[in-house]
């Protein structure tokens, strides 16, 4: 597959600001690969994605180099921390939920891979990702989630759903959900990711399948334009 061809069609055909970015959630050490350097400090995995996006940045990391360990067990590298897992993060920290058991109730429903099923990530622009990723995150506005749900529906019909809980948009949303379920999932974002990544209020985060994206990138760049002009027409 031409991912930088790919890459181009979306951000042509969404009018995206940034690139689309890949995701790899690599389960053993001999995929890693060659002359791929681990990131020197550890960052969180939403600036990695941020990195990706507007600076171009290919990031190689371990579950040491993820500094923010609940998105690290949303992509599989780990568990949950204790903090996260019980639900005391969110009650007693951020005041999320309003008991202990509610906020234990959200964690316990965040969708993730298996806890260690992970050995390493590779966040890398679409156009430039040196392993074949398993999850295409492209960040934009309503109408960017709109129209990829859009394409998601042009063959199939039916309807699409969204799992999303405003926490953790990046990480379990858009990467953990589309990894386990095989399906597209569109995220309101999240506060963390606004506030250590610079993701903005009016910015949504689609999560893609691999399997999908070529499908749906050849949807919208046929179809998109007219959907476009019948809208602003």
């Amino acid at each position: 597959m031409d991912y930088a061809k790919i890459s181009e069609k979306l951000i042509e055909t969404l009018e995206l600001n940034g690139k689309p970015v890949a995701i790899s959630l690599l389960k053993r050490e001999k995929d890693i690969p060659e002359g791929l350097e681990k990131i020197d400090a550890p960052r969180r995995y939403c600036q990695m994605l941020q990195d990706a996006r507007f600076d171009d940045k290919v990031t190689y990391a371990t579950m040491d180099e993820h500094a923010c360990k609940g998105g690290a067990a949303a992509i599989g590298l780990q568990d949950y921390p204790d903090k996260i897992k019980s639900g005391e993060l969110y009650f007693d920290k951020l005041g999320k939920e309003i008991s202990l058991s509610v906020a234990k109730r959200v964690v316990d429903n965040m969708p993730r891979p298996a806890p260690g099923s992970t050995v390493a990530t590779i966040v890398a622009p679409l156009d430039q990702t040196p392993a074949k990723p398993d999850v295409i995150i492209v960040i934009g506005n309503t109408l960017v989630a709109r129209r990829i749900a859009h394409s998601v529906i042009y063959r199939r019909g039916g309807r699409m759903n969204a799992n999303f809980a405003g926490i953790q948009s990046t990480c379990a949303d858009a990467t953990g959900s589309p990894y386990t379920t095989g399906e597209v999932n569109i995220s309101i974002g999240c506060d963390g990711a606004a506030k250590n990544a610079g993701l903005k209020d009016d910015e949504m985060v689609v999560g893609i399948p691999e399997e999908q994206l070529e499908d749906i990138t050849n949807i919208l760049a046929e179809k998109a334009g007219a959907w476009n002009d019948w809208m602003r027409s």
